[in-house]
């Protein structure tokens, strides 16, 4: 089983196209487990990657076009996440969350994110943008 103390150097994925949401959660799910993180470590993180990527996907850039490196990097009590991506700029700093959308049950994507992290950084770098966030850790 993997030290939770271990491995603190980044993994690097990219994604890209109608396959991105799918395959960046099948990745954030892998390195969670490789991390030895508990259950709920691995929802709540696997949750975060889903939401940004889902808005980024329906409101950034489209399935077809998005292009996204996300980096994981472990702390002793925390998962460092970058996410990069050629969307249009949004800050989620700043976002207030949308009002719900009861038929689909959309809204609270922002809020989790914002609740279950802390937002590093925020920057857009020639046309990508770049978010830093740590999803502090349980002690199991």
């Amino acid at each position: 089983m993997p030290s939770r103390e271990s491995q603190t150097h980044p993994q690097r994925i990219e994604v890209a196209g109608p396959t991105a949401l799918g395959d960046a959660v099948a990745a954030t799910r892998r390195y969670a487990a490789e991390q030895g993180l508990g259950d709920r470590d691995q929802a709540r993180l696997c949750i975060v990657v889903e939401e940004l990527i889902t808005n980024l996907c329906e409101h950034g850039v489209g399935d077809v076009d998005c292009e996204i490196a996300l980096e994981f990097r472990r702390e002793p009590s925390a998962v460092g996440l970058v996410i990069e991506d050629n969307g249009v700029s949004f800050d989620p700093r700043t976002a207030s969350a949308p009002a719900a959308v009861p038929t689909r049950g959309g809204g609270a994507g922002i809020s989790l994110v914002k609740s279950w992290s802390e937002i590093v950084a925020y920057e857009t770098i020639e046309g990508r943008n770049r978010l830093e966030l740590n999803l502090k850790l349980d002690r199991e």
